[in-house]
């Protein structure tokens, strides 16, 4: 090379000057220069072309989109299946779904359903495509800031960026709802999951439920539901992985008062279908997951309004519950001797994949079997204690699933260790495996389906720190220096080291929703999660909300001075 000549790089400006960024789509797409006319540019109409409008918001020219590990280039083969052409901005959030999302939501259990249908019907269907924009802007934001409280996240760009591209999605929905394709009940369907998720990520409850049960209406006037229940090997209308995943959607609304679930699969098996005969092996993890279903539906059901109900509020209906805890339970323990045998006889065979996936459904099934036998103690303590060796359990499971899996997924649609981990927080009368707990959680912040590990965390740690200082004032620990847990590392904390941990933990929490804070003193003082109580309508009916009253009410019992600071 000539002495005298500059190297070319790659980020050399382009001539003239700064480029606009307010082009029509259609421009844009066309990566040609608008006019920029009102309503609809003449640059367009001139040429006999129909002008898309204008977007009224664009995403940040820099941001971790582009780093490369991310690429922001949709594959080539994928990208000449659309039929139409897209905006920068739209590529970028295609290439974020395609590389990141989609790899996100396969984390905890492989499935076909986000790469060969959702996928792949973004790619013939408008409304499809705008959905799985929005959705990956609004993944991108959220994992940008630590998977934070979505309740008390202030709009900013991406999200009124999702905001718009939702709208699209909806409108041309909307355009189609007289449509008699057979196919079009995919797409509505593929569509509504789409937005559920965008909701459960922006903190819109409400409106995700909503979804959630337009989306099983539409599954019950097809009695598509029945596909999960006899599997047959005819043309279905509605892919079985899509079934599955409102389904399993369905079933963990159970803890948030909105009704579910209303599937209600276990109630239209026989008890045969149920019971199973022990003696008959599962081949494979699917047969595992299939079986596991109706139980995982009956225990929510069940559990969601018995626990931590005071013991009044039990006694009146007690031998009614406790007969049909142990019905539940009987069928339960036929599960888990299937499935003990699947796992001593298969496991080593599955890929590791599988093995994630059932190394899960043994924590799952921890988790629930505790949550049953204690669901009807009303708060005996006494009682408690004689889980505590179930409580730790789950965290022993829990904690070795983490190091065994280091990749982890920050949203899923599948239940999966906060569950577990939330009931063991807050319900264990061990401040060890308690505080144990709520590390793991704290480790991973992420989202599987409506269960949010923030929000879960905040909640329990919460109810430590009260009980802590109401037992201090009460004398039962004699002062703040007291040690009281031994956390992971084997260091022992005292009640004073625990307290300014939570609190820490709370107000990093709040100032990390608080955008473009300065002054993170503004936010040090007491926070409680309940403080965005009135951001969700059906909140006052999630479980885990009416414990967190509940014991928060026997709390105040306590005299308030001299609690810890």
């Amino acid at each position: 090379m000539s002495p005298n000549m500059k190297p070319i790089t790659a980020d050399r400006r382009r001539a003239g000057g700064k480029r606009s960024r307010k082009g029509c789509r259609t421009c844009r797409a066309r990566h040609i220069k608008c006019d920029e006319a009102p309503g609809s540019c003449q640059n367009c109409t001139s040429s006999g072309r129909r002008c898309d409008g204008y977007d009224l918001y664009r995403l940040p020219l820099k941001g971790r989109l582009l780093k490369k590990d991310s690429p922001p280039q949709v594959r080539v083969e994928i990208l000449n299946g659309f039929r139409w052409k897209m905006t920068s901005d739209e590529r970028r959030c295609l290439s974020y779904f395609q590389n990141h999302t989609i790899p996100t939501l396969l984390g905890l259990f492989d499935s076909t359903l986000w790469e060969k249908l959702v996928f792949q019907i973004s790619q013939s269907e408008p409304a499809v495509y705008h959905a799985v924009v929005a959705l990956s802007a609004i993944h991108y934001d959220s994992e940008a800031k630590g998977m934070p409280l979505p309740m008390d996240q202030p709009r900013n760009t991406w999200h009124q960026f999702a905001l718009e591209q939702l709208s699209r999605a909806f409108n041309l929905l909307t355009k189609r709802r007289t449509s008699q394709d057979p196919r079009f009940c995919n797409v509505t369907l593929v569509c509504c999951l789409l937005f559920v998720l965008s909701d459960l990520l922006r903190g819109h409850y409400d409106n995700a439920f909503g979804h959630l049960q337009s989306g099983i209406r539409i599954l019950q006037d097809l009695q598509a539901h029945r596909q999960l229940i006899a599997p047959t090997p005819r043309e279905e209308l509605v892919e079985q992985s899509l079934v599955a995943a409102f389904a399993h959607l369905d079933i963990m609304s159970t803890h948030f008062g909105v009704g579910g679930p209303l599937l209600c699969i276990e109630n239209e098996l026989s008890d045969h279908q149920i019971d199973c005969d022990p003696s008959i092996p599962f081949q494979n993890l699917q047969d595992v997951l299939r079986a596991f279903e109706p139980y995982f539906s009956m225990v929510f059901q069940f559990i969601s309004p018995c626990m931590y109900r005071p013991p009044d509020h039990i006694g009146a209906d007690y031998e009614a519950l406790h007969l049909q805890q142990l019905h539940i339970w009987s069928g339960m323990s036929h599960f888990i001797r299937r499935f003990k045998q699947f796992y001593s006889s298969m496991y080593t065979r599955l890929s590791r994949a599988e093995q994630r996936g059932t190394d899960l459904v043994e924590i799952w099934l921890l988790g629930l079997s505790v949550a049953l036998k204690t669901c009807l103690v009303g708060g005996d303590l006494t009682v408690l204690d004689c889980y505590t060796s179930d409580y730790h359990m789950v965290v022993i499971r829990t904690e070795a699933f983490l190091q065994k899996y280091p990749e982890r997924p920050s949203i899923s649609i599948q239940c999966g260790i906060i569950p577990p981990l939330f009931h063991t927080a807050f319900a264990c009368r061990d401040y060890t495996v308690r505080w144990q707990a709520l590390e793991l959680l704290w480790e991973w912040p992420h989202r599987e389906g409506t269960f949010d590990s923030n929000w879960c965390v905040s909640l329990a740690s919460q109810a430590i720190k009260l009980e802590l200082q109401a037992n201090i004032v009460s004398g039962q620990i004699p002062d703040d220096t007291t040690p009281i847990v031994t956390n992971r590392a084997g260091q022992l904390l005292s009640v004073k080291e625990v307290v300014a941990i939570i609190t820490d933990h709370q107000r990093r929490m709040r100032v990390s929703n608080v955008q473009g804070a300065r002054d993170a003193s503004m936010f040090e003082g007491e926070f409680s999660p309940l403080d965005l109580l009135e951001s969700v309508k059906c909140m006052s009916g999630w479980s885990c909300v009416r414990a967190f009253n509940a014991f928060a009410a026997q709390m105040e019992t306590y005299p308030r001075s001299g609690l810890v600071q």
